[in-house]
């Protein structure tokens, strides 16, 4: 399994299985170097660029606009992507708008399929495995869905209101996974908060 789908608490003894699994997901990408001579610096432009892209085709602007109206916010994810999302959900508090975090593992999971209509759903899964294993629980839901992904499904990601394709190449046990699940989604979610900043802050509001 590529995507983290386990509670990463330091004081907490890994399964082996589990322990393999974070081993898999964080030397992936350092093997690849070592072998495949894949740069880092190169990777982290393309990414940037075609998360620069969608701010420039205004592909971010249904998700911003879903962000003010909707009474509330939910980012879904698994626990590797979730640490990248602490910035978001703190800045966006800055906003007066709360977000809140649902990872894959823990009680809140069950609430995902509840949520109405007037709410905002984003999942964050850059492999499109995670949003493959809680389909049910995401189709359930009556919120406007969001995908944040780096891989190509049609089929999956018709059941999303918008998708927004931060790059490609992030299959499950990719080399580009880990790369995108935290690089990627940073830089993505700090892009949207800019977005949405700059749409409704007083202090950045554009006229």
């Amino acid at each position: 399994m590529s995507e983290i789908g386990f509670q990463i608490i330091p004081s907490r003894r890994l399964s082996t299985a589990e322990l393999q699994s974070l081993r898999n997901h964080y030397l992936v990408y350092d093997k690849a170097e070592r072998d495949e001579h894949r740069s880092l610096r190169k990777d982290l432009d393309e990414i940037y660029a075609h998360v620069d892209a969608l701010v420039e085709d205004g592909a971010m602007l249904r998700t911003v606009s879903a962000l003010n109206e909707c009474d509330h916010i939910v980012v879904f994810a698994t626990e590797s992507s979730i640490l990248a999302l602490r910035e978001f959900q703190q800045a966006m508090l800055a906003e007066g708008k709360a977000v809140r975090l649902v990872p894959e593992v823990g009680g809140d999971i069950n609430s995902i399929h509840a949520l109405p209509e007037n709410d905002l759903l984003i999942v964050v899964t850059t492999s499109n495995g995670f949003a493959r294993r809680q389909r049910t629980r995401i189709e359930a839901s009556r919120a406007f869905k969001v995908i944040v992904t780096a891989s190509e499904d049609r089929e999956l990601h018709s059941a999303f209101d918008d998708v927004l394709a931060i790059g490609e190449g992030s299959d499950e046990g990719s080399s580009l996974h880990r790369i995108y699940a935290t690089f990627g989604v940073t830089y993505f979610f700090d892009r949207l908060f800019a977005q949405y900043a700059r749409a409704f802050d007083p202090e950045l509001k554009q006229e």
